[in-house]
């Protein structure tokens, strides 16, 4: 299983290397393989990696489109290049700056109508074994849960659970967990009239201190500014870059 679809655009022509092996890569190419993919020579390719959380969520956008299941083993291809127009990349390389899930969702049905057998079977193998872990985080990550924790609720051993945990989502549970509370604290304090001490205990945090130092590390700001920004101009802070 592909740890992460790995989506090259390029109006160039382009040499990549995937596991000790070398392909040639047409100009106006959309290249679909994984993150042991590397470009060999200079380029203004985009890159964009998805792991399986990302396809979960794909997959739902665009279940119908799918092909039916054939019964035919699915061979997976370590380089597939889909052909497109320049217009086409130019709109892809667009999107992978404005929205990355926008982008994948495009670009993916894009893949469909060009390979829809292919490209039905390559997301179905990308969300196969993970849907019930996927769940289990996302009706989870709010409660005053450790990583240990979340780890032992799913009958893991602490190791395992982070290892699935960084394949599926492609960060550490630590920090993926807490970007998601303080994002949805976030939502809660823009878009709601909840007392801040209400929003942390809602995003798993155990007092207001904590949630307050947490957050203005995070935002360089605190949650009341949050709401005095909003109320002054509409507008979010937003995350300070790793």
């Amino acid at each position: 299983m592909m740890s992460a679809i790995r989506f090259i655009i390029t109006h160039d022509i382009v040499t990549l290397e995937n596991q000790g092996e070398r392909y040639s890569i047409p100009a106006n190419s959309l290249i679909v393989t994984d993150n042991h993919a590397r470009l060999v020579n200079k380029s203004s390719a985009v890159l964009m990696d998805f792991h399986s959380s990302s396809l979960q969520q794909l997959y739902t956008e665009v279940e119908q489109l799918l092909a039916k299941k054939n019964g035919s083993q699915f061979t997976l291809e370590k380089v597939k290049v889909v052909r497109a127009e320049e217009k086409v990349i130019d709109l892809l390389i667009s999107l992978s700056q404005l929205s990355a899930s926008n982008f994948l969702q495009f670009c993916y049905v894009y893949c469909l109508n060009m390979e829809r057998d292919y490209f039905s079977d390559l997301l179905r193998q990308g969300v196969s074994g993970r849907m019930d872990f996927c769940e289990y985080i996302e009706n989870s990550f709010l409660e005053q849960l450790s990583v240990a924790e979340l780890a032992e609720n799913f009958d893991l051993p602490l190791r395992k659970f982070n290892q699935l945990f960084q394949d599926t989502y492609g960060k550490p549970a630590k920090r993926w967990l807490l970007e998601r509370r303080l994002e949805h604290a976030r939502e809660l304090l823009i878009n709601t009239p909840m007392r801040i001490i209400d929003i942390a205990l809602e995003c798993g945090f155990s007092n207001h201190a904590h949630f307050t130092d947490t957050f203005r590390r995070h935002f360089s700001c605190n949650p009341s500014q949050v709401r005095q920004r909003k109320s002054n101009s509409g507008e979010a802070p937003q995350p300070i870059e790793d």
